[in-house]
């Protein structure tokens, strides 16, 4: 057992850092491509990019395990059955499950790993990242003056360049519109010629202008006039500051995003979703002690004897017995008590439905946990057979394989969750339906596998269909 322990997981072990890197990689490069346009464009360091990359990159890793494990396996033991090597071993008297126990104990293990990463490091990196992201996303654009374009990027101005030097840096024909009194283009700046640059400390834009006007309209105080003065000033030399703290990254605590359900572990989320539990209950108290009142006639003989109503052998309705100033009353007084509950459900029973709302959430997040992890141990089940029945190693076949069993789990998994937050079915329902619908797909590839029913007989499939066909029927002459 031991040599073939060392054999398999040597066989595996390779693949399987390969494929997970390559996974991590791709997902990656999904997340960049769907953020580009927060990112590009607001003067981002490279410390700023790289620590977002690694945040972003460790919440990967429960979604990139289990895909690296089905295509890892799938590898080893499609290598394994096309070098003979497995049917070596079947011809020592060793079965194909038995080759699977020691290496599944290594799953076992990556499984254990990837509930340990979710559990207790995602839930951190998930609070680094969202509020990175969130930080950056927020950041104003990087401040790039460009010719023939106006530049709003500096709150309350407008810059407009109609020719820059690329080489100096040197602006021609420039305005200016200052908008900090918010009535228009009242200000505005022209120069032939000007400069920018920013301190050392890149708190502050100096801009240098060059042989210019500044016009100014003075408005008068009190009552608006049709007329008023008109200001304009020459220059041969202006200098101007402009505060650049809106284009620095500033950092949100993280202390504002550390309750979200994504940020948390199995006892936080266990405790959080108790208190929303006991919040719903005081809300669903609320409107039983709100109705009461309004129901309380029912049970209430005085009531009747008040209306003047005989119940004894009444056999059609009670209102019809009423006069009419009593009938009248008793309508309106029914139509107001109705509005009355119809406004109490509505009031307390949207707020139900939206903590309902968060207590899936943090359901579906608690079984996620589970689901993943156990979800290595279940695609295992399915590539490891999958590769002794292709016989086929390296990346071609095993590859376009692994994609297609992983579509299936990820697809699966994507309808189960909307279907749990849609409130279609239970979270424990929807979170473990990849695996309700793979694991048995696996254990009948398993069992296949080790008694070397490798082809699969559909003659039975196809008749069934067929069967459901319509019969043609033959014309007789």
């Amino acid at each position: 057992m031991k040599k073939i322990f060392t054999l398999t997981t040597v066989t595996f072990i390779g693949p399987f850092i390969a494929t997970f890197f390559v996974v991590v990689f791709v997902l990656l490069v999904q997340f960049l491509w769907k953020y580009i346009d927060d990112m590009v464009g607001k003067g981002l360091d490279t410390g700023t990019i790289l620590q977002l990359v690694f945040y972003m990159s460790t919440t990967f890793i429960p979604l990139a395990l289990p895909l690296a494990v089905l295509l890892s396996s799938i590898m080893a033991f499609g290598k394994l059955a096309e070098t003979n090597e497995l049917m070596a071993l079947k011809c020592s008297g060793i079965s194909l499950l038995r080759v699977m126990v020691p290496l599944m104990t290594v799953v076992a293990f990556i499984s254990g790993m990837d509930f340990y990463i979710s559990n207790n490091i995602i839930p951190r990196t998930n609070l680094k990242a969202k509020t990175l992201l969130h930080d950056v996303s927020a950041q104003r654009p990087a401040l790039n003056i460009k010719a023939g374009v106006f530049f709003n990027g500096i709150p309350n101005y407008s810059i407009y360049v109609k020719r820059k030097d690329k080489e100096s840096n040197k602006l021609y024909d420039i305005k200016i519109y200052d908008h900090t009194r918010e009535n228009g283009n009242d200000i505005v700046m022209t120069a032939s010629s000007g400069n920018m640059h920013t301190s050392s400390d890149k708190h502050w834009l100096n801009v240098h202008l060059n042989d210019g006007d500044r016009f100014e309209e003075v408005l008068p105080s009190g009552r608006m006039k049709s007329n008023f003065p008109f200001n304009r000033t020459h220059f041969k030399s202006y200098d101007m500051k402009f505060d650049l703290s809106a284009f620095s990254l500033s950092r949100t605590n993280t202390e504002v995003y550390k309750d979200n359900y994504e940020m948390l572990n199995i006892r936080q989320l266990m405790y959080y979703k108790d208190s929303l539990m006991k919040v719903t209950d005081g809300f669903r108290s609320n409107i039983r002690a709100g109705m009461i009142p309004y129901f309380q006639y029912a049970r209430d003989s005085a009531y009747a004897m008040k209306t003047n109503i005989k119940t004894k052998g009444l056999k059609g309705k009670i209102i019809n017995t009423a006069e009419n100033v009593t009938r009248k009353g008793i309508i309106i007084n029914a139509l107001m008590n109705a509005r009355n509950v119809k406004s109490i459900v509505d009031g307390e029973g949207t707020r139900v439905t939206e903590f309902e709302k968060y207590i899936i959430h943090y359901d579906i997040e608690w079984h996620r946990k589970f689901a993943l992890s156990l979800a290595c141990l279940t695609l295992f089940l399915i590539g490891a057979p999958l590769g002794a029945i292709i016989r086929k190693g390296g990346f071609g076949l095993p590859v376009v394989v692994a994609i297609g069993m992983f579509l299936l789990f990820y697809v699966i998994s994507i309808i189960g969750e909307k279907s749990c937050k849609q409130g279609v079915i239970a979270p424990v329902i929807g979170m473990w339906l990849p695996t309700m619908v793979l694991l048995p797909i696996g254990v009948i590839l398993t069992w296949r596998a080790n008694v070397d029913k490798i082809s699969f007989n559909t003659d039975g499939i196809t008749r069934f269909f067929k069967s459901l066909m319509p019969k043609k029927k033959i014309a007789t002459l």
